[in-house]
């Protein structure tokens, strides 16, 4: 009899032990999750314009070499205005036929050749000068100009700190106000639409030409750098 209740005994504490191992096991983290915004912003220290030549001829032969002669004058231009020869890059050059379509039938029109250098401008101050030396030689298409920082790794690391700290701080408000306290993070996720934001304006050709003299007003402004993250606290 008493080793029957032994073994009973033995079995008994050994399914609380089971027990206690089972409940241990099935708690669950608690955590709290929360997002933070960190946005810098700098002046661009460089930026780029896209300068085209569009001639258009009956003969893409003489279209061509009307083309040719007139964005020579375009390059030599923006050299003369202080850009380096090697910031200058074609970018894009196509002949083509302007047909037109009229009672059902196709009407052969003029030869259409475009020719677009990428300019890129170290210095933003020549802007304004790039863009009325490139006129004046016989651009007629500005397409765009965007201003830009060349390296932007310590704007990233800045933003990603401000982002970082703001989590933070929302995560230990949260749970304080609830009784609890932030421990280790448990996952950081930096979210995808995180990156620079660049300022781009388009400007029209033939308004600038029609200005005369008169120089472009171009204001490059600030460019800005944001990160958006994700992080999940453990809490105590």
């Amino acid at each position: 009899m008493k080793n029957i209740l032994k073994t009973a005994g033995l079995l008994l504490a050994a399914c609380m032990l089971f027990s206690c191992a089972i409940n241990k096991s099935a708690e669950i983290q608690r955590t709290i999750t929360v997002s933070g915004k960190g946005t810098v912003s700098a002046e661009p220290d460089q930026a780029a314009i896209i300068v085209s030549v569009v001639t258009q001829e009956w003969v893409a032969k003489q279209a061509s070499d009307e083309n040719a002669v007139t964005m020579a004058k375009v390059r030599d231009a923006v050299i003369a205005a202080g850009i380096k020869a090697d910031n200058i890059g074609t970018t894009d050059y196509n002949i083509n036929r302007q047909d037109t379509w009229s009672n059902g039938r196709s009407w052969p029109g003029k030869y259409q050749v475009r020719n677009s250098l990428n300019i890129t401008i170290k210095n933003t101050s020549l802007a304004s000068t790039v863009i009325d030396a490139a006129v004046a030689a016989g651009a007629n298409e500005i397409s765009s100009l965007s201003f830009s920082v060349a390296d932007t790794s310590s704007l990233v690391r800045q933003a990603r700190a401000l982002a970082v700290q703001q989590a933070q701080d929302a995560a230990s408000l949260l749970a304080g106000a609830s009784g609890c306290k932030i421990g280790q993070v448990v996952t950081i996720i930096e979210n995808n639409n995180s990156g620079v934001r660049l300022m781009t304006k388009t400007f029209n050709a033939e308004s600038a030409m029609a200005a005369g003299n008169a120089s472009t007003p171009v204001s490059a402004g600030k460019i800005e750098v944001s990160s958006n993250v994700t992080i999940t606290y453990a809490l105590q």
